[in-house]
């Protein structure tokens, strides 16, 4: 069974700052809430994670009315500085859900736009969080059952939240600190074990309905790790 560390302190409130712009400070301080019509609700995630030689990068928006019916025929677009602008196609008619991939994962802010008729959400911006690396353990590490395991990272601009698993354990919202340590009693013996790093950043849009968010977030696996 695996157990799980909540850092709940780190999902309280925290200042809102709306400057946005590719700068190398906490990704938190540069994002903007943005503008809109207050009559859409829009969920929208910006997902990398490591795949064998480099990264992908999955964007999903959905969007909905105020009774949480899908919107259909939106507009939808994200910006980056290196990416340009993506336009998110439908995934089916009707089924308000749009979507696009990329290889690799771009460093620097997200923006998104919505756009249906005179419904709209604008220049919402999410900070970018930089690619990250886990520098321990190494994948030709031999690790110590029943010893507690000091998992390490490298990043950039600090993120606002760190999910940190292993196959039996599982840290949630802690500190982009660079560091956390897995106890021993979540480290056993077996040939297949799997340390995942997760860094996060995420704003509330203020012109969509009660809700409405951006989350960009990014995934590094480092696997098979022998435990023994």
């Amino acid at each position: 069974m695996r157990r799980t560390f909540a850092a709940s302190a780190m999902l309280g409130a925290a200042a809102l700052l709306a400057a946005c712009g590719d700068a190398t400070g906490p990704a938190l301080e540069r994002n903007n809430p943005g503008t809109g019509t207050a009559t859409l609700n829009v969920t929208a995630d910006i997902q990398g994670e490591n795949v064998p030689g480099g990264f992908t990068t999955d964007m999903d928006v959905q969007v909905r009315d105020a009774q949480g019916n899908p919107v259909s025929g939106a507009t939808v677009t994200i910006r980056n500085g290196a990416l340009g602008t993506l336009t998110l196609l439908e995934s089916g008619v009707g089924s308000g859900d749009y979507q696009a991939s990329v290889n690799g994962f771009a460093s620097g802010d997200y923006r998104l736009d919505v756009v249906v008729g005179t419904d709209r959400v604008e220049n919402v911006v999410v900070g970018g969080i930089g690619v990250h690396t886990i520098n321990a353990p190494g994948l030709s590490d031999t690790i110590p059952a029943s010893q507690p395991l000091t998992v390490t990272w490298a990043r950039g601009p600090e993120a606002f939240r760190v999910d940190v698993n292993s196959r039996e354990y599982e840290a949630q919202g802690i500190l982009d600190s660079g560091t956390h340590t897995i106890p021993g009693v979540d480290i056993q013996a077996r040939p297949d074990e799997r340390i995942r790093v997760t860094r996060y950043n995420e704003v509330q849009i203020a012109g969509g309905l009660a809700g409405s968010r951006l989350q960009l977030r990014l995934r590094q696996t480092l696997e098979p790790l022998l435990v023994q």
